[in-house]
């Protein structure tokens, strides 16, 4: 359980007893492509494991799944992480963009919304799964690719953006800023909205043998026995853009809410997605980071999760993933 640093947000306030609605409990919730022309057909010959699909282009490379409930999934986040960021895209001072790329575009999302807001930008989203739509903005193009691998975008965007990408989609952050410097304009910016696979609390009500805390300790535990991570570490990513020759390198803190038990109603709002995004999430992200990554059997898992289920819907407890 972490706390923090201070943001210009600061610490989320909880609702009092009197602010929650006579309907809800107290104490928990009711229970209420892009163009194929270019794409060799094996990019669609997805892996099925456990009732789950997984991406075939750089086939075992991301551990999570590419299916409809992961979709849903990603979707409903990109709303929670929005609200999280006052309803903008980026943080940026990016101003009239002619030409964005989106890593990790996963369902292409953000990259519509964007592609929307600046018809006259061009915008690229790019993943190591098609499972974009196809009915796109004119301005905006999805293309099956590898961020690790060495891009060939040189000098041609204003800004470079992921989301949620953390250290089991990108492998090397030193890499990734290499590779988004070159392919930057004069004067472009690179912006990463991540947050970590840790539960925050700031106030003492979640106690220190949760269910969660367990659960987010296994997960990085199993995700690194992959070589990879789901930490960001800030100050040290920041390092590394420094390194590759970014200037005016600043990072944010934010709080992203797990539930509606904010004061603030838009962070209210960000906390239903959050928690609605993990609740159906949540086996899709362990599937095999506990089975191939702790060797746990999917029963032990499911277990495991039942718990983590009923803690996140408890509305006593006031956690967050810090971002």
């Amino acid at each position: 359980m972490d706390m923090i640093p201070q943001d210009t947000e600061g610490a989320i306030e909880a609702q009092s007893s009197a602010d929650v609605s006579s309907t809800d409990s107290d104490s928990g919730y009711s229970e209420a492509v892009l163009s194929t022309a270019s794409l060799r057909s094996s990019v669609f010959d997805y892996e099925e494991e456990y009732g789950r699909s997984y991406h075939a282009f750089r086939r075992g490379k991301y551990v999570m799944p590419n299916d409809e409930r992961e979709q849903e999934r990603m979707d409903i986040h990109y709303h929670s992480v929005r609200l999280v960021l006052g309803n903008r895209h980026f943080i940026a001072p990016v101003e009239d963009p002619t030409s964005i790329l989106d890593v990790g575009t996963g369902t292409g999302i953000w990259a519509m919304d964007v592609a929307d807001d600046y018809p006259g930008a061009t915008v690229v989203g790019i993943d190591l799964s098609p499972i974009q739509p196809t009915a796109v903005p004119p301005n905006l193009e999805f293309q099956i690719m590898d961020a690790d691998e060495p891009w060939d975008f040189t000098n041609r965007f204003d800004y470079v953006h992921t989301r949620l990408m953390n250290g089991f989609s990108i492998k090397s952050w030193p890499f990734f800023y290499e590779q988004a410097f070159a392919a930057l304009q004069p004067g472009g910016w690179v912006e990463n909205q991540e947050f970590e696979v840790r539960f925050g609390c700031d106030d003492g009500t979640m106690s220190h043998d949760s269910p969660c805390l367990r659960w987010a300790t296994l997960w990085n535990q199993g995700i690194e026995n992959f070589g990879l991570t789901g930490r960001c570490y800030p100050e040290r990513m920041k390092q590394q853009m420094e390194a590759a020759g970014f200037v005016n390198v600043a990072v944010r803190y934010y709080r992203m809410p797990i539930g509606t038990w904010p004061k603030d109603k838009r962070l209210r709002q960000a906390g239903l997605y959050n928690l609605v995004g993990l609740l159906d999430g949540l086996s899709g992200l362990s599937q095999r980071t506990f089975t191939r990554g702790l060797g746990w059997s999917v029963e032990e898992m499911e277990v495991l999760l039942m718990q983590v289920r009923d803690e996140c819907k408890n509305r006593k407890i006031h956690s967050y993933f810090p971002m």
